[in-house]
């Protein structure tokens, strides 16, 4: 027997269509406002005095004041043994009476003897100067800064397409049987 099968298979179809997306993240708001920390610092340095005054006037190099100071208090000591010498010597001669030789002693000793005197001779200060330390001083103000805001966060902006598939079939499946034979052969 002469058969002739011809066959045809099944063709599905499909379109396509791909998924979008997009994605946007807008910026977070940030809103506020800062200021700054301060620092404010005053300081008085420290001082050293030194006052040589009264080296100076040891070593002979008196201020005008010292100098007039000394010989002021030098004529009083000198006014006042005076007059004690010249009481005392006032006093011997109301004893002449008594014997001795008060007049020439008293001139010997306004001739000679009061004049009689032991010098020194300094040059270097006794005393050494003297020395105030006041000391200084530091006095720090903070005034603290300060932050404030919001931050405000914005959400995505998301667009989403969703992809698609749409089937059909695009050719179907046969099967073509043809005899093409003379004679059927009906043998089984």
């Amino acid at each position: 027997m002469a058969l002739s099968i011809r066959t045809q298979p099944a063709i599905l179809g499909h379109n396509i269509s791909k998924p979008q997306q997009s994605i946007e993240q807008p910026r977070a708001v940030v809103e506020g406002s800062l200021t700054f920390a301060k620092t404010e610092v005053e300081v008085s340095l420290p001082e050293i005095r030194i006052d040589q005054t009264q080296a100076f006037n040891e070593s002979g190099l008196k201020t005008v004041k010292a100098f007039s100071d000394d010989y002021v208090a030098y004529a009083k000591q000198k006014m006042q043994e005076s007059i004690g010498r010249i009481a005392e010597q006032g006093t011997q001669l109301t004893q002449v009476h008594l014997g001795g030789d008060q007049i020439a002693e008293q001139a010997n000793y306004n001739a000679y003897e009061q004049f009689y005197n032991e010098f020194g001779m300094v040059t270097m200060p006794r005393t050494g100067p003297e020395i105030t330390v006041i000391p200084g001083d530091v006095n720090t103000r903070v005034t603290p800064g300060e932050i404030s805001g919001s931050i405000r966060a914005q959400k995505p902006i998301i667009n989403y397409q969703p992809g698609q598939v749409e089937r059909y079939m695009q050719q179907y499946n046969s099967i073509q049987i043809d005899y093409v034979g003379e004679h059927v052969d009906i043998k089984l």
